[in-house]
């Protein structure tokens, strides 16, 4: 989960009316997660973002990577290697300490995805950063920071919820579905979204809508899924049934600095 600063610059609430950023970074971490809850690893690379990669190896971000459920596809499709510099940024140390258990050469860094000075100006390739911009305060702040990042030439794949008027889930918040509770927004207008990301100097390069799924034993394995942890196997087949969520998508974005 990404971090929030405390600023109080005021931003546009869900209900139309100005609110400060400090009751917003108190809605953003109102759902932390837990410690039993785990990203599961991915088998291969999303087809978008394996299609606009440069050739590997690179120097690479994931912001906001959680347990790292990139970094196995990224290492065997040679995408990273040692050989150059590659960055696993979060909040939760506890999520670090698991990318650092399977990729010690991995550098992992505590720190927001809107600021993680560390990181020199222009010196990554490529950025990865998926589910994380609907829960940044500032989205400016967050793509600005992208782009500081990336060398010249250099791509950023993000991802994010896209929703439309008639979505459902199971969870609510003040009477309307959302995918998750410590979302501060969920997308609903493309074009809107479009101007943000252009409006960061960052230009798109290819942009996706997929339908999302459920996988219905997610609920449980969330909460056993630690004892499972090098079970992947295991773990691919008991997600393997799922149902689609009524209007929800994952929107992809590939952008070039």
């Amino acid at each position: 989960m990404p971090a929030v600063p405390p600023q109080s610059r005021l931003l546009r609430g869900r209900d139309g009316r100005l609110q400060t950023r400090r009751r917003v970074t108190s809605l953003a971490m109102s759902e932390r997660y837990t410690e039993t809850a785990i990203h599961f690893d991915l088998e291969r690379l999303p087809k978008l973002l394996a299609a606009t990669l440069p050739a590997g190896p690179l120097a690479l971000a994931d912001l906001g990577c959680g347990d790292g459920p990139l970094f196995a596809a990224l290492v065997r499709d040679g995408v990273v290697a040692p050989s150059q510099p590659v960055y696993a940024v979060d909040l939760e140390a506890d999520r670090l300490a698991r990318v650092s258990e399977r990729f010690p050469w991995i550098r992992t860094l505590v720190a927001s995805a809107v600021s993680v000075p560390e990181i020199p100006d222009e010196s990554i390739d490529a950025v990865i950063s998926t589910m994380v911009i609907e829960h940044v305060p500032d989205e400016d702040a967050y793509l600005a920071e992208i782009r500081r990042l990336l060398r010249p030439s250099g791509r950023a794949y993000v991802t994010t919820v896209f929703k439309t008027t008639w979505a459902w889930y199971f969870r609510k918040r003040d009477g309307e579905s959302v995918l998750d509770t410590s979302h501060l927004r969920e997308y609903t207008d493309l074009a809107a979204f479009r101007a943000l990301v252009e409006s960061s100097g960052l230009r798109i390069v290819a942009l996706e809508r997929t339908r999302l799924w459920f996988p219905l034993l997610d609920p449980v394995l969330f909460r056993v899924g630690g004892r499972l942890r090098g079970s992947q196997r295991l773990l691919r087949a008991l997600r393997a049934v799922k149902v689609p969520i009524p209007g929800y998508s994952s929107l992809e974005v590939v952008v070039e600095r």
